[in-house]
């Protein structure tokens, strides 16, 4: 079995993906989009003080963000996520992946929220299953850090 998204950028569609949700089956996304496409931007509207970015669109459409479709942030996403002259702040996957992630969003001057959650919760989708929506962005929110010596301090939790 496939899910399968339609990717918009300005009200338009760009794209697609489609991800299997058959344990183990292989390739588990195939997408077709142009490279350097952000999930979520139309979404990014002026009554919202800042971005949230994760690396996959399920991970995004639970809390209405962003996503970059993997671990690493392209200059052209990057470019597109600064022009919403937003705070962007970024969730990552508990993997090594993820680890990778962080260390490019500190380089881009970027927020990092690294959640007090439970190490079995691997990601966005999993904490929204578990406790909900509204205590997934809360947490979140609280825990978003802009110091990079505070962020990697808190990756040594997180990535354990």
């Amino acid at each position: 079995m496939i899910v399968l998204l339609f990717l918009y950028y300005e009200g338009r569609i760009v794209g697609w993906t489609g991800r299997s949700v058959v344990p183990d089956k292989k390739p588990k996304y195939l997408t077709e989009v142009q490279s350097g496409f952000v999930y979520g931007l139309d979404k990014q509207t002026y009554n919202k003080q800042f971005a949230i970015l994760c690396e996959g669109q399920i991970d995004a459409i639970h809390i209405d963000g962003c996503a970059i479709g993997g671990s690493e942030i392209s200059d052209q996403q990057s470019l597109l996520l600064n022009r919403l002259q937003k705070d962007i702040v970024v969730v990552p996957d508990r993997d090594k992946a993820g680890s990778k992630l962080v260390e490019r969003a500190i380089d881009l001057g970027w927020s990092v929220s690294l959640p007090d959650w439970p190490s079995e919760i691997n990601d966005i989708s999993d904490c929204v299953d578990k406790y909900g929506r509204l205590y997934t962005l809360y947490s979140i929110a609280t825990a978003a850090e802009s110091s990079p010596l505070k962020i990697r301090l808190k990756t040594k939790k997180w990535f354990v």
